[in-house]
């Protein structure tokens, strides 16, 4: 009980009526796996890096506490991507420097990442063995909240049906938890024993970024596409309308020169246009459901051990309804108003009795959410004078 003084007058003592809000957890942060310019700098040890300087500090340049160390000449996979991801809107990152190149020692190193929880967006840049594809995708469905970014392969498809399901040899199998784009992007050099002609690399890294830069300006609703790539001169590989025609529909992003410069032009997760399944087959929706659940998870963690009762109930739905109201205001999901765009319940099929006597409360929670308009269709019709 608090204490209260004994002299006549109005006192006061602050207290919080109901449940705490659910705040929203990070959607931007990555997690990059592969060998750094300085290949014995924290080998095998994830650090979280919060600017490219950083970065350039602990895995490029020399360590002055070392005699004789000299700055690493020449770039790297990791360290383009990584670079890539700051210049583009990435705020911050997890790295894993890999034993060596191999996909078996970078698999060893994308497990690593899969403990640390406030990651969001996970890519081994410039791997593409099917090993490394794999890890990555399984990681991102065991957690269910982080999303893998997969890599193109290395230079021209010169057929691209080798994309495409269900035997394309260049294809990672489907997810709705990855997305897979091509082609590679041009870049100049970062490093001063690069190539001074634009180079040929991963875009996974720059994409991230572009991610980072989508979420923190309009939310992890909105489609990262109909975006320029900045720091890419060009790309690996032109692709015209008729190419893309073919691999949309079966979840390859294609990444197109336009007049801004190189954009994102596609939104699709990794899904072919015959999967069973197709809710999650926009890269905003997947991230935003694993946006809520993961924020519900943690927002409503109070409630675990309080009395199973009416009150509670209440309790947990003013909590949940506070925190979609807020989604539903800033355009994540579709409706008139906020009775439209989501429900929460306790059905009382789930919640009988005998589950109420094992310890169970089963919240259902219905979302109505945006879909990108990825097809604008005009229709145009030409009047007679007369009409």
């Amino acid at each position: 009980m608090p204490q209260y003084a004994n002299t006549p007058g109005v006192q006061i003592n602050e207290i919080r009526l109901g449940p705490p809000p659910i705040a929203g957890v990070g959607t931007s942060r990555a997690g990059f796996v592969g060998v750094a310019p300085k290949a014995s700098r924290f080998v095998n040890d994830p650090r979280l890096v919060t600017s490219a300087e950083q970065f350039r500090a602990m895995y490029i340049l020399a360590d002055p506490t070392v005699n004789n160390d000299t700055d690493a000449t020449t770039s790297t996979d990791l360290s383009r991507a990584v670079l890539g991801f700051f210049a583009n809107g990435g705020t911050s990152c997890y790295v894993v420097n890999a034993t060596s190149s191999t996909a078996a020692n970078a698999v060893v190193a994308i497990k690593l990442l899969e403990p640390i929880d406030d990651i969001a967006i996970i890519a081994a840049p410039g791997y593409t063995q099917a090993t490394v594809y794999a890890e990555l995708k399984g990681q991102a469905e065991r957690t269910g909240d982080r999303f893998a970014l997969l890599d193109p392969p290395t230079g021209k498809v010169t057929n691209l049906t080798s994309l495409r399901p269900p035997n394309g040899a260049d294809r990672p199998t489907d997810s709705s938890f990855t997305a897979f784009y091509y082609p590679r992007i041009m870049v100049g050099p970062d490093l001063r024993g690069d190539s001074p002609t634009p180079a040929a690399i991963t875009p996974i890294g720059h994409i991230a970024g572009v991610y980072a830069r989508v979420d923190g300006s309009r939310g992890v609703h909105k489609a990262p596409a109909n975006v320029a790539i900045l720091g890419a001169l060009g790309v690996e590989h032109a692709l015209t309308d008729a190419d893309q025609d073919v691999l949309n529909q079966d979840g390859v992003n294609i990444l197109r020169i336009f007049p801004e410069g190189v954009v994102i032009w596609g939104a699709r997760t990794l899904l072919a246009s015959n999967a069973a399944d197709r809710t999650y087959m926009y890269v905003n929706v997947r991230r935003l459901v694993n946006y809520i659940e993961e924020s519900l998870q943690e927002g409503l963690r109070w409630a675990v051990f309080e009395p199973n009762t009416l009150p509670l109930r209440k309790q947990i739905t003013r909590a949940v309804r506070g925190f979609l109201d807020g989604v539903w205001r800033d355009g994540g999901l579709f409706g008139a108003t906020a009775e439209d765009a989501y429900y929460v319940r306790f059905p009382e099929l789930y919640n009988t009795p005998t589950e109420r006597s094992l310890g169970k409360l089963v919240l259902e929670i219905g979302l109505k959410v945006a879909y990108p308009a990825e097809f604008i269709i005009i229709r145009i019709g030409v009047l007679t004078q007369d009409e």
